[in-house]
């Protein structure tokens, strides 16, 4: 089946023509687009995960450094409200728009490991960390939703503001 050549809604199977009403070829177009969905859906995963400049650590990796005297500072870069809603245990708050204001704190830490819920600010913020010259930076693979998937434990309620 191909689409007539000169835009009409006529579409051409071998030698029969057959017209095709407006609504149904919005139909296919619609359909044709969803095919390509989850092809997007996997280059955008890929992309992302190669947009990160620091190295990452996963949960289970987070969770046993955290027992350890080489636990990195954890910083949760989201917004207060939503660092209240639900953090990793431990984890101070330095919104991603705060960071700059802040980064002596960050020489202070021996490691620090960021996250946000979906990557967009663990990347900006790691942009302004990686200018600024922090060691030993990483961020949470999988983001705060792959903690949260696991059923890692969490925090609820109270911003820290420093965690120095």
């Amino acid at each position: 089946m191909r689409p007539d050549p000169r835009g009409s809604n006529r579409i051409f199977r071998g030698s029969l023509s057959v017209d095709e009403s407006p609504r149904a070829a919005r139909k296919r177009a619609v359909a044709l687009r969803l095919l390509q969905l989850p092809v997007l859906a996997v280059v955008s995963i890929v992309a992302l995960a190669a947009d990160y400049m620091s190295p990452g650590l996963t949960p289970e990796q987070l969770l046993e450094k955290l027992d350890t005297d080489q636990a990195p500072l954890v910083v949760d870069v989201r917004a207060p409200v939503e660092f209240g809603i639900a953090h990793i245990p431990g984890a101070i708050n330095v919104p991603v728009a705060e960071i700059e204001a802040r980064l002596d704190e960050f020489r202070q830490s021996e490691g620090v490991l960021i996250y946000c819920i979906n990557g967009s600010r663990t990347r900006q913020a790691e942009a302004i960390l990686l200018g600024a010259d922090i060691a030993d930076l990483y961020h949470l693979e999988g983001t705060f939703s792959a903690w949260l998937k696991g059923d890692y434990p969490i925090e609820k309620g109270g911003v820290k503001k420093t965690g120095w």
